[in-house]
């Protein structure tokens, strides 16, 4: 049996590139394409209805790859996008058909093809809004740092608690803010704890002004009635609020990195934290309550509140 190829000015006289019982050659990179004969690899394709190469139609788009992965059928040319279902990042999920672009979306039609992100919110795809985020997550908190719903129930959390939200915060006036502990952020830079505004005054323990505190849900920046963050932090006063026992005798059995292993008043192994003044500590109600002062009792060689 013979094999045979042609050249594409051949073509144009006989389609079917048989003319006589010869060998033809074919051009380097060319590629089979029906009725066209035989196309350039950069325009595989056939459009039948003009016999013409081109780069893409409707049956073959093998050159639609990477970024341009959808054949345009009224240029055939391969372009990035038609419809907005072709747009899958979640910051450019609405095709400007214009442009053949995916650029970013405008509404919540847009993130029709961004699965799990259904809300657009300032030109990206998300799963929620902190307007909305009590049906956008069910009643739980949405992170308005992520506009990701939480595990968090809203209005759950009390002061000195963690947050990533001010919905999150139970107690009226407070918010949640960004703290510190020995100068770094802490725990992390993504996460504060509830605290309440200086407006209408601070009360034990919560007795140190931070000043210019910023809350995590953007509200402006306020005073804040919180604790001294170069010696204690919010689990460590909380574990002395809630009578937290550290039966061993050993720090590490307190919140760290602050919690404190002392006889707090006349009650042995408490957790505690380490305190400058009686004002971080427990207020004196009733009076004699443990907690409610700043010593040593010899125990460690610091100051402690119950010392």
């Amino acid at each position: 049996m013979r094999s045979f190829t042609c050249f594409l000015w051949l073509l144009t006289l006989t389609p079917g590139c048989v003319l006589e019982d010869k060998f033809v050659e074919v051009p380097d990179g060319s590629v089979e394409a029906g009725l066209c004969g035989f196309c350039e690899s950069d325009t595989p394709a056939c459009n039948e209805a003009s016999q013409m190469c081109v780069q893409c139609t409707a049956q073959n788009s093998t050159a639609c790859t990477s970024s341009t992965p959808v054949c345009n059928t009224d240029d055939n040319e391969c372009v990035e996008c038609t419809a907005s279902l072709d747009c899958n990042d979640p910051m450019a999920a609405r095709c400007d058909t214009d442009l053949n672009e995916c650029v970013e979306c405008e509404g919540e039609a847009d993130c029709d093809g961004i699965e799990g992100l259904p809300l657009c919110n300032a030109g990206t795809c998300v799963e929620c809004i902190p307007a909305t985020e009590e049906n956008d997550c069910n009643g739980n908190s949405c992170n308005p740092d992520t506009f990701t719903c939480t595990d968090t129930l809203l209005a759950s959390r009390d002061t000195c608690q963690t947050c990533v939200s001010d919905s999150e915060c139970r107690n009226p006036g407070n918010r949640c803010v960004a703290m510190e502990y020995q100068g770094n952020p802490y725990p992390d830079a993504k996460t504060g704890f509830c605290l309440k505004t200086t407006e209408g005054g601070c009360e034990q323990p919560y007795s140190i002004t931070l000043q210019a505190g910023t809350s995590l849900s953007g509200e402006p920046i306020e005073d804040y009635c919180g604790i001294n963050e170069e010696l204690a932090t919010c689990e460590a006063v909380r574990a002395l609020l809630t009578n937290v026992r550290c039966d061993g005798g050993d720090d590490q059995e307190c919140p760290q990195p602050s919690g404190l292993c002392r006889q707090v008043g006349n009650l042995d192994n408490r957790c505690t934290y380490a305190c400058q003044s009686l004002i971080e500590c427990l207020e004196d109600i009733p009076p004699g309550r443990p907690g409610s002062t700043c010593g040593s009792s010899g125990a460690g060689g610091d100051d402690y509140c119950g010392g």
